[in-house]
């Protein structure tokens, strides 16, 4: 038998043993020489967006990046598709908790600050809401057209008139937009979303959640559902604080659940007023989870003396 010539061992046998050798050093110290490719690490989940298509991925809120949600997501609302009656949209100006079947925000939650108030134009401008998943009905404006209801914001355009002119715009996508009766948006919503204003321009910072409950029928053919009640729940917090660890038992909240008949003459908002746990009865939501239980209960069982404005 021919043995290997002297070159071919020193060229091609001796690398291959080096390398043979290096090989188990690296795996016995548990690293990966460069020449070995790495095995791929597992890619992280996207998430959906208002500025981007959805993922099939289920995500929780991202409380801590988005100033709006601090005090917690109440229905656990997320970027996941498969859960068309509870869809988590995310945006600088507001979070929103969507229903697909229904058309209409579940529930929408911003704060205010004195820098979220200036003299940007109200847009006026209705718009589809181009974030929603693919294959979703995307509510027009001419929705609304003839119905007897106004298009009636949760987040308010007044709560977003700082500039960039986009932030106001972003309180016309319809997907923060329900069904309001003209007496309930016109004189007593409008009226709470005045006082909150003026309470911000004193000094306050404020966390708000608003939101729809009950069934008064469809519009549009059933694409949207009109609620039978529109509901909303303020925090306010002592002059110049937005920190949540500074709520108290003692930290004013006003709660109102107010009826949405159309031609249904209503009081003024403070003849409406509940208590945050009357809200959470007649919405299976949960408010506040981000404070301590003992904070929680105080605040949801009782209804403060309306403040001055």
């Amino acid at each position: 038998m021919r043995l290997p010539s002297k070159s071919y061992l020193i060229n091609v046998i001796l690398p291959l043993l080096v390398g043979l050798i290096a090989l188990i050093f690296y795996t016995a110290n548990g690293r990966t020489p460069a020449s070995v490719p790495a095995q791929p690490t597992q890619r992280p989940s996207v998430v959906a967006t208002a500025d981007g298509p959805p993922a099939a991925t289920a995500q929780p809120a991202t409380v801590k990046g988005n100033r709006n949600l601090r005090l917690g997501n109440p229905s656990t609302a997320v970027h996941d598709p498969a859960q068309p009656d509870n869809y988590l949209i995310e945006r600088p100006q507001y979070v929103l908790s969507y229903n697909r079947d229904h058309g209409t925000p579940n529930w929408v939650s911003w704060q205010i600050t004195e820098s979220d108030l200036g003299d940007v134009p109200r847009s006026n401008v209705f718009k589809s809401d181009a974030a929603l998943p693919k294959g979703w009905y995307q509510v027009r404006t001419d929705d609304y057209t003839g119905t007897g209801y106004d298009r009636g914001h949760l987040c308010p355009s007044a709560d977003r008139s700082a500039p960039p002119e986009e932030n106001n715009q972003a309180t016309f996508l319809l997907t923060n937009i329900v069904p309001q009766a003209p007496d309930n948006n016109r004189i007593t919503w409008e009226h709470l979303e005045a006082l909150s204003r003026t309470l911000v321009r004193k000094g306050h910072v404020l966390y708000v959640i608003a939101g729809v409950d009950g069934d008064n029928g469809t519009i549009a053919d059933g694409k949207i559902q009109v609620p039978g009640y529109t509901w909303k729940i303020i925090v306010v917090m002592p002059k110049g604080e937005s920190d949540i660890t500074k709520i108290t038992a003692d930290t004013p909240v006003i709660a109102v659940r107010i009826p949405n008949q159309l031609n249904e003459k209503l009081n003024d908002w403070d003849g409406y007023r509940v208590t945050v746990a009357d809200i959470e009865a007649a919405t299976g939501y949960h408010f506040f989870t981000n404070l301590s239980p003992d904070i929680q209960q105080a605040l949801k069982t009782k209804i403060d003396p309306a403040p001055a404005s």
